[in-house]
């Protein structure tokens, strides 16, 4: 890839991403947003947030574990049952050249699959950071513990959401 390609690339991954509309599906005429459960999707762990938008706020629900890239996908569907969310918000790890990882292949799997499963759209925003943002947020005698800021991370997705779609 040349360097003008990875640049329009990367370009176009920032401007998609800034974009109101989703990132995959589409939201119904005159739909309103209310439950947005969000998704930090990791090597080993995926951690999910619920956030809502009267009070532009987000918090950590569930941390499951993800086995050879596969979620707990009856545990995801549990708890869409129990939150009945409106949309997704999954974070993307983009790179600063465009580059596409393997990492991000198998999130852009896991969004196309959480889209054919449960029909909801799916946003997506720049996770950039979001794990080591999370770290100020837990208890210095928690933050070795496999996976903890993993929830944290999601609840940091759908804020970035939230005040990007306020801001915007």
């Amino acid at each position: 890839m040349s360097d003008l390609h990875k640049l329009e690339h990367h370009l176009k991954i920032e401007s998609d991403s800034k974009s109101q509309e989703p990132y995959i599906g589409n939201l119904k005429p005159n739909q309103t947003i209310e439950r947005i459960l969000g998704f930090d999707y990791g090597t080993k762990n995926l951690g999910i947030a619920v956030g809502n938008t009267t009070t532009n706020t987000a918090q950590p629900v569930e941390i499951l574990p993800v086995k050879n890239n596969q979620p707990q996908w009856v545990m995801i569907e549990q708890l869409i049952t129990d939150w009945q969310p409106d949309i997704f918000v999954v974070g993307i790890p983009y790179t600063q050249d465009g580059t596409e990882t393997e990492h991000l292949k198998i999130i852009r799997k896991f969004i196309q699959r959480l889209h054919g499963r449960f029909g909801l759209p799916v946003f997506v925003v720049d996770e950039s950071n979001s794990s080591l943002e999370s770290l100020q947020y837990v208890k210095p005698s928690k933050k070795r513990e496999k996976g903890q800021l993993d929830a944290i991370a999601a609840a940091i997705i759908i804020e970035r959401w939230l005040n990007k779609t306020i801001y915007s």
